[in-house]
């Protein structure tokens, strides 16, 4: 968690979750033991996420983060799909997440289905989706 590389994950994040969307955190103790996926134009870091196996041994993708302008270009897809591979190599043969809902579109065009009842994570609504790999 040391590396240029998790800083400028880190960074990418913060732009994202708290300064944008107004979250009061980001980094938590999974980020010790995730793998991290950070994607860069040139030298500038544009988008990040992670995946890990959470504490029910489930495999799972988050913080998944894309600079505003960089969205709709094809980066968030590219992202996934590292993370997938990721997963994949990992042993998964599947992986979930919890989407924000105004993000759950992107995620059905990218494979992921939608299951369980709507939740809150600080003010914002999520729905878990799920993929097959």
């Amino acid at each position: 968690m040391d590396s240029p590389e998790f800083s400028a994950a880190s960074e990418v994040r913060k732009i994202v979750f708290i300064d944008e969307q107004e979250f009061s955190y980001d980094l938590d103790d999974t980020d010790k033991t995730a793998f991290h996926v950070l994607i860069c134009d040139d030298d500038k870091p544009i988008a990040a996420g992670r995946f890990f196996f959470d504490e029910n041994n489930q495999p799972h993708i988050g913080r998944v983060a894309v600079l505003k302008e960089y969205r709709r270009s094809g980066v968030g897809r590219y992202l996934m799909e590292i993370l997938e591979k990721t997963a994949s190599e990992q042993g998964a043969d599947y992986v979930t997440l919890g989407a924000q809902m105004r993000a759950a579109e992107f995620y059905s065009r990218v494979g992921y289905v939608p299951y369980g009842e709507p939740y809150f994570e600080e003010y914002c609504e999520h729905i878990n989706m799920k993929k097959s790999l």
